[in-house]
């Protein structure tokens, strides 16, 4: 079991937000010896180096060895988000389904043992697949556009450019994923 004041001393040690969530993810998949992978906005926000900012940090784990060790650091539930409001953190719950693959899963290494992150591949196609598909406000697509824009500069020569156009495919993203790399000069996952 990871002690409340071990996670106090993680969080309060924590140079940046995005260090913060790599801390927890890590500390709870400890106690819980349960994989715990970091997805979502909050992935984003570790890879982005705090570039971009999420409202809560998403896990997938499962719910329950969850919420009974973050209950015992003193996070309250509302819901599946669960809060300690004196470190401005909420922890989305999300289940031990994770939608990716496995594959692309990455490993980072922490003071407190490695944290897991969903891969970039399936990040920037999630948030594709939203401006396209899904309705937004105009302040969420300016954000997605940032999280996309930002994993194609920055991760662009580290992609797995099979699996990308398999799941741009997949998701009926392949035009806006080409126009985000025509922007930067970079070649299509199709012109390959």
């Amino acid at each position: 079991m990871v002690e409340r004041a071990e996670v106090e001393r993680a969080v309060e040690s924590a140079r940046s937000k995005a260090e913060r969530i790599q801390f927890l993810g890590a500390l709870l998949s400890k106690a819980t010896g349960q994989e715990t992978i970091i997805v979502g906005g909050s992935a984003i926000e570790v890879y982005t180096s705090g570039q971009t900012s999420s409202l809560d940090i998403d896990i997938v784990t499962s719910r329950k060895e969850a919420a009974e060790v973050i209950e015992s650091w003193g996070f309250v539930a509302n819901g599946r988000i669960w809060r300690r409001r004196d470190w401005g953190v909420d922890i989305d719950l999300l289940g031990s389904r994770y939608s990716g693959s496995k594959l692309r899963i990455r490993k980072m290494q922490t003071p407190f043992g490695p944290v897991l992150l969903s891969g970039i591949e399936d990040l920037l196609v999630k948030r594709l697949a939203e401006l396209k598909h899904w309705p937004t406000t105009r302040d969420w697509r300016a954000d997605l556009i940032k999280q996309a824009s930002i994993l194609i500069a920055e991760y662009s020569d580290q992609l797995d450019e099979e699996y990308l156009k398999f799941i741009a495919r997949r998701d009926d993203v392949v035009d806006i994923l080409g126009d985000f790399r025509a922007r930067r000069g970079l070649a299509t996952p199709s012109s390959r």
